[in-house]
């Protein structure tokens, strides 16, 4: 026990953990600080502007219909139109083409002779006339674009509402013939079983439609902070003994050959604590602003494509940790073999470098958009074969790693020094 003690404070020197300290600062503020501060604009800046986190208020975690009947969203098309006929009826530019109205305005910024299709597109079509400039500044008008806008006032104009609305109202009505293209027409087997669930449960969920990517996109580059942290903290602990060859040593006696398999047991319980702390450390940051939405189920479809699994968003947090400590538990093994095989710390860090850069990739990849058909793990390594590949690539770097280092381990009791 005595022994193990120690190498615990070999592992926890102040001056490794000052190290940590100073690149978990950088990286807040180079990074996690910038998705939070994104999650929170979202919030009412979005694709559904305010009025998704506005419904969540008012109903809670799910939309039944009698609560997309009380939301009243007929009324909200008429209020935005009464404040665009208003604005319109100021602006003499909207009388110069006869235009009264919002309805009459957005029936004639559509028309086929300011839009041409271009390979699937719709663009601005022909050379800017006069005509198309007028087109450009009433549009101006009503998206209440001027210098020094600020964005709550863009998101308040009359047009830009109007594309939130009617994103709302996609995204809660008519969803059956999107899912019908999932169920019928997707040649991926997890992605159509989970259109049909969503089918079943009405694609009803109430929960911000950008958290999951924030969420994960944190969960992403949390978990490269703590895989690097985890190899500063490990690799020390073996190549100075072998760099100054105290191993030697230690294997003329038979308390001696027991000190590897020591360090590697105070090497996983640090890497466990460590990675543990740091990460529930930044989602407790993350969280503070999210908690409402702890109960929420993730499963929908919308604007950022489909979260397919019906988990909460509490469980969706959960999963994302323990991908994070998997990786960083399987990276500390590698990184301790490394260093058992390694003269020197400059060898060392030549093999660990491109090791921890693949193995931070694949975590980057599990944990961004993880649970959702778009996340590259699952559509492009395994074609939505089977649910969930991103958990099971991260517990198989955890797997591998511990396998790893218990056969070096096992391997160096009976290991020849002469």
């Amino acid at each position: 026990m005595r022994i193990f003690i120690f190498e615990l404070k070999k592992l926890w020197n102040w001056r490794i953990l000052l190290v940590i300290a100073a690149f978990g600062v950088i990286t807040w503020f180079a990074f996690l600080a910038d998705v939070l501060d994104s999650y929170e604009s979202l919030k009412t800046h979005g694709i559904y502007g305010a009025y998704q986190t506005e419904m969540f208020k008012l109903y809670g975690e799910t939309l039944e219909p009698d609560e997309w009947d009380d939301f009243n969203i007929q009324k909200k098309y008429a209020d935005i139109y009464a404040v665009g006929d208003a604005i319109i009826a100021a602006e003499p530019l909207f009388a110069e083409y006869g235009i009264e109205t919002l309805s009459e305005f957005i029936e004639w910024h559509e028309s086929e002779s300011y839009w041409v299709l271009v390979d699937g597109s719709m663009l601005v079509g022909g050379e800017l006339t006069p005509e198309n400039q007028a087109r450009m500044d009433m549009q101006d008008v009503l998206h209440g674009t001027h210098e020094g806008v600020t964005l709550d006032e863009w998101y308040s104009s009359p047009l830009v509402m109007l594309d939130c609305l009617r994103t709302v109202e996609g995204r809660y009505t008519n969803q059956q013939e999107h899912l019908d293209i999932y169920t019928q027409n997707d040649m991926r087997p997890a992605v159509v079983r989970a259109a049909e669930r969503l089918s079943v449960t009405g694609n009803n969920s109430l929960i911000n439609g950008h958290l999951m990517r924030e969420v994960s996109l944190h969960a992403a580059i949390t978990g490269v902070f703590a895989l690097v942290a985890v190899m500063i903290l490990i690799i020390p602990l073996i190549i100075i003994d072998r760099s100054r060859m105290i191993n030697l040593l230690q294997y003329s006696s038979a308390v001696g050959r027991k000190i590897f398999r020591i360090q590697f047991s105070a090497a996983g319980i640090s890497t466990i604590v460590l990675s543990g702390v740091l990460t529930v450390m930044s989602f407790a940051v993350f969280l503070s602003r999210t908690a409402e939405y702890w109960n929420a189920s993730i499963m929908s479809l919308g604007g950022d494509g489909m979260w397919m699994y019906d988990v909460t968003f509490g469980q969706y947090v959960i999963f994302l940790g323990g991908m994070i400590i998997s990786a960083c538990v399987g990276t500390a093994c590698f990184a301790f073999v490394l260093a058992r095989f390694s003269a020197n710390i400059v060898t060392v860090m030549i093999k660990s470098i491109p090791v921890g850069a693949a193995l931070a990739a694949i975590l980057v990849l599990s944990a961004d958009r993880a649970f959702s058909c778009n996340n590259i793990v699952f559509n492009r390594v395994f074609v939505g074969r089977f649910d969930m590949p991103e958990v099971v690539m991260c517990g198989a770097i955890g797997t591998l790693g511990v396998l790893a280092a218990a056969l070096v381990v096992r391997r160096e009791k009976r290991i020849d020094v002469l």
